[in-house]
């Protein structure tokens, strides 16, 4: 079976991170519209040039995933201007080893995103 995801809509969040600058990449390369959410503004400019040759598209907010209100704006905004939003991606944190996450303290948790 082959799955294309030309011309989805992907959101990846944490987009320009360790495994979100890949995972937007090879999405880019499939020519989906990639949108990233990020912190650090150099990270989202090192991946727009990376992903500069792709043939896909990409685009970036600058939001906290741990605010639910800015989030929930950024994904009526995507759906408002794609009419829809097909794929979903969370590389947002950090790695607390050797503890599980359904054992951490939501404070732990936004602690790994700050």
């Amino acid at each position: 079976m082959q799955i294309s995801f030309k011309d989805s809509v992907v959101l990846v969040a944490g987009g320009t991170g360790g495994l979100g600058h890949a995972v937007s990449l090879a999405f880019l390369a499939e020519s989906a519209k990639v949108i990233v959410t990020y912190r650090n503004a150099k990270e989202f400019e090192a991946l727009k040039s990376e992903g500069a040759g792709q043939p896909g598209t990409l685009e970036g907010a600058q939001v906290d995933v741990t605010d639910e209100t800015a989030v929930r704006k950024l994904v009526e905004g995507i759906v408002t201007k794609h009419g829809r939003l097909d794929v979903l991606v969370n590389s947002v944190g950090g790695y607390a080893g050797g503890i599980k996450l359904w054992e951490l303290e939501t404070k732990v948790l936004t602690g790994c995103w700050s």
